[in-house]
């Protein structure tokens, strides 16, 4: 059980917020809370336990908290001297204008909990594919501000990892993401497909687990997010400002753990959006253009970087993304097939979204050389 909030900031500049506290469900990872004051000033508390809080029995090192904090540092003041360092290095990283993340204001290591500036309530970013009233030139605007801010993230990486590997080796990270991206999805193929070769399909993402593991050690190296889906955007409609969140998954690695994650997001997005819509024979959505035509087109501007970290980029995101859908799939995401594409409570998927999705699947497993990521070459 998480501790109260209250208690949390007690004895910290903010032990005034007891006001109210109103649990925030967005993020699946920590405990997050908006507590008020009696002004109605607002903070966002973070606390992390070592597991998920979603799902307790995943276990999940709370030192995933101090890869937060590093990478918040990178982008605004620093919450205390002894971010001083982490700070400076962050210095030659590029601002994407309109795009903001949010300030570190306190942390304490020994509980762990962070306090953030409260950003405000905003309109998350998967709400904006289910929505009648979004709009496309809004989801082509947020996407390609990803890609540019993604792209600038990438580049200074590249050219500065010499300074940065040491602090954001992120291992809790890639312990998790390697269980719950390729053991899990290779065994859930085994048992829950009926493909004829399954057994062949479920050695090949295990061959991709082994091929990338290697490549985090290798010269197309960068920083990444980490964890580049939609639930780490809010987009604040009136100032037209998206909102960066959530930096526990912060690493050095492969640009595929970025863009081919937030891809593997934003399609069968609009693949929910649109119950016409096949991704195996119609063109590729204009909120994807939009987020690779910016990555590709802000990459360019660091030219050493861009023809290192593109090399494998359109191979390896290609495969990541065909695992990525294939595990959401196989439990029990991604369906249309109710009135307001409300998520199935079945594991795995068994209706005519899930045969249309791992047929995509299952082809860029295979086959990633047949990619809508060769928008980046």
């Amino acid at each position: 059980m998480p501790p109260c909030p209250f208690d949390l900031v007690r004895d910290t500049p903010f032990g005034s917020y007891t006001a109210s506290a109103t649990k925030l469900t967005g993020g699946m990872i920590n405990y997050v809370w908006r507590l008020t004051n009696a002004l109605g000033d607002t903070i966002i508390v973070k606390y992390a336990e070592d597991s998920i809080a979603v799902n307790p029995e995943i276990k999940f090192s709370a030192e995933r908290m101090d890869f937060e904090v590093r990478g918040l540092s990178l982008f605004n003041p620093p919450a205390s001297d002894a971010l001083l360092a982490i700070s400076e290095l962050g210095k030659p990283l590029a601002l994407t204008p309109l795009v903001r993340i949010p300030k570190l204001l306190y942390y304490d290591r020994s509980i762990p909990f962070l306090v953030l500036e409260d950003i405000g309530i905003h309109k998350g970013f998967e709400d904006w594919f289910t929505a009648e009233d979004s709009g496309a030139e809004d989801l082509d605007y947020v996407c390609a501000k990803v890609g540019e801010w993604l792209a600038h993230l990438h580049g200074f990486g590249y050219n500065n990892l010499g300074n940065l590997e040491e602090h954001f080796v992120n291992k809790p990270a890639r312990e998790l993401l390697s269980g719950l991206m390729y053991d899990m999805t290779a065994k859930d193929i085994e048992r829950h497909t009926e493909f004829e070769d399954k057994k062949e399909l479920a050695d090949r993402i295990m061959q991709m687990k082994a091929e990338l593991r290697q490549g985090k050690f290798g010269d197309s190296r960068t920083l990444l997010f980490g964890d580049m889906w939609p639930g780490s955007v809010l987009f604040d409609v009136e100032r037209r400002v998206v909102n960066l969140l959530d930096f526990e998954f912060m690493d050095v690695g492969l640009v595929y753990g970025d863009i081919g994650h937030f891809v593997a997001h934003l399609l069968p997005l609009h693949f929910l959006r649109n119950k016409s819509y096949d991704p195996n024979t119609d063109p590729c959505p204009h909120s994807v253009v939009a987020f690779l035509s910016s990555y590709k087109k802000t990459m360019e501007s660091y030219p050493d970087a861009y023809r290192a970290v593109t090399k494998d980029a359109v191979r390896h995101s290609t495969m990541f993304m065909g695992i990525e859908i294939a595990r959401d799939v196989l439990t029990g995401n991604w369906c249309r097939c109710s009135e307001k594409a409300e998520p199935k409570k079945e594991e795995p998927l068994t209706c005519e979204c899930a045969e249309i999705l791992l047929k995509l699947a299952r082809k860029y497993i295979y086959n990633p050389s047949d990619s809508l990521f060769n928008i980046l070459n």
